[in-house]
């Protein structure tokens, strides 16, 4: 019989590794992108959410609600986040990618946007040196844009369009209801839009 998450986290909280392992699993990418909406920084929020981890694991005890978990890990996370950020506020601090574009997916191809890696009928092809670049460009404009909003904001944006989260998994996950996730999506679209003001870049990314 399939357990369900529940009854993982009460596995993990009698210490068997092997269930929380199944629980890193289903909950990293989520505390990637909280720990990002906090700090900015792809590097910094794979720290932070290893050290959460961690903390999580020793804390499990804790929780009295096991269904509550991803919500719960991922508070762990954004405190340390912002514990990490207050640390570390005079040093300067590059723009990186968010966590998410660690794997090939670009936020055009996040909203839906066809990729390059595919030619007419599916058939695979290595993709023009200048469209990589391209590519690579409207990332690392995407990414510098984020930077301009509000850690919630960021955080909520790298859910949506990045994990593809509902608007209710990512109330339950910042402790916001529903109505003002899809608020602050609407504002942060506004003004991503305003910054990314290349017309190649702008359209479709976050409709």
């Amino acid at each position: 019989m399939e357990l369900s998450w529940e009854d993982v986290v009460r596995r993990a909280q009698r210490k068997d590794a092997a269930a929380f392992a199944q629980l890193i699993g289903r909950h990293e990418r989520a505390a990637l992108s909280v720990a990002f909406g906090v700090l900015g920084d792809a590097n910094s929020s794979g720290d932070v959410v290893q050290e959460g981890f961690v903390r999580a694991w020793e804390r499990l005890a804790d929780l009295k609600e096991p269904g509550r978990f991803g919500p719960w890990l991922c508070g762990i996370v954004r405190n340390m986040a912002i514990d990490s950020l207050r640390r570390a506020r005079n040093e300067p601090r590059a723009a990186s990618a968010s966590p998410a574009l660690q794997d090939a997916r670009s936020p055009a191809n996040a909203a839906g946007e066809q990729g390059h890696g595919y030619g007419p009928g599916g058939q695979g092809y290595c993709p023009d040196p200048s469209e990589d670049l391209t590519r690579r460009e409207r990332d690392e404009a995407v990414a510098q844009a984020l930077q301009g909003l509000d850690d919630v904001s960021r955080s909520a944006v790298v859910l949506r369009y990045y994990d593809g989260m509902s608007s209710k998994q990512i109330g339950d996950l910042l402790g916001l209801a529903p109505a003002a996730v899809d608020m602050r999506l609407t504002r942060a679209r506004r003004q991503l839009r305003e910054r990314l003001s290349s017309p190649e870049m702008s359209p479709g990314v976050y409709e």
